[in-house]
């Protein structure tokens, strides 16, 4: 319920104690608005928010929201400007060793080289798999599966692309993932029989 979300970041803004806690919901209210079909309001937010936690060297607050920031940049179709944040969320991970985030940053390269370069897309979707299979990370997994089967999609290879949409889609609904099991089913569907 992504209007609930952006009810209850706007509530968390304006009730943060300190500017820590201010920072933080202003972080998830980024994200929200994002993801509600607001993203130049939500990457402004989180561009200033992670401007912020470079320059005071907080290194979790830099991987946890650049990731937010990549894939507001690409739901606003700025490709470059999310390419380039997530190189460097891929570096700031690589550096750290958090193979969770390096998984993320993976996917969301894929994900823009889908709209830019179509070509280098499977390699940043396979490493994304391989991350997220070793971490556990299921939703993520099921992300890097759905954006590899619209790889294939593209491609033209229907077969590999249904495997890797059914994939995804046995995983969104055996978690109870919102939102994302329907636009695998379009994806789905739209492949034919």
């Amino acid at each position: 319920d992504l209007d609930q979300a952006v009810n209850y970041g706007e509530l968390a803004l304006q009730k943060a104690p300190t500017l820590a806690d201010r920072m933080w919901a202003q972080g998830f209210l980024g994200w929200a608005r994002c993801r509600r079909g607001q993203p130049s309001k939500g990457v402004e937010a989180l561009a200033s928010l992670v401007e912020v936690s470079r320059a005071g060297g907080h290194i979790v607050s830099v991987l946890l929201f650049t990731p937010y920031l990549t894939e507001g940049y690409w739901l606003a179709g700025q490709h470059n400007k999310a390419r380039k944040i997530a190189e460097e969320l891929l570096e700031i991970a690589e550096r750290c060793g958090a193979q969770y985030y390096i998984g993320w940053a993976k996917r969301l390269l894929g994900e823009v080289a889908l709209k830019t370069n179509p070509d280098e897309a499977a390699p940043h979707f396979e490493k994304a798999i391989a991350v997220f299979r070793e971490t556990g990370a299921e939703n993520e997994l099921a992300l890097a599966y759905s954006g590899m089967g619209r790889y294939h999609k593209q491609q033209g290879n229907t077969e590999q692309a249904r495997e890797y949409l059914t994939k995804a889609l046995e995983i969104f609904e055996r978690l109870g993932t919102l939102l994302e099991p329907d636009k695998v089913r379009k994806e789905l569907a739209d492949l034919g029989d």
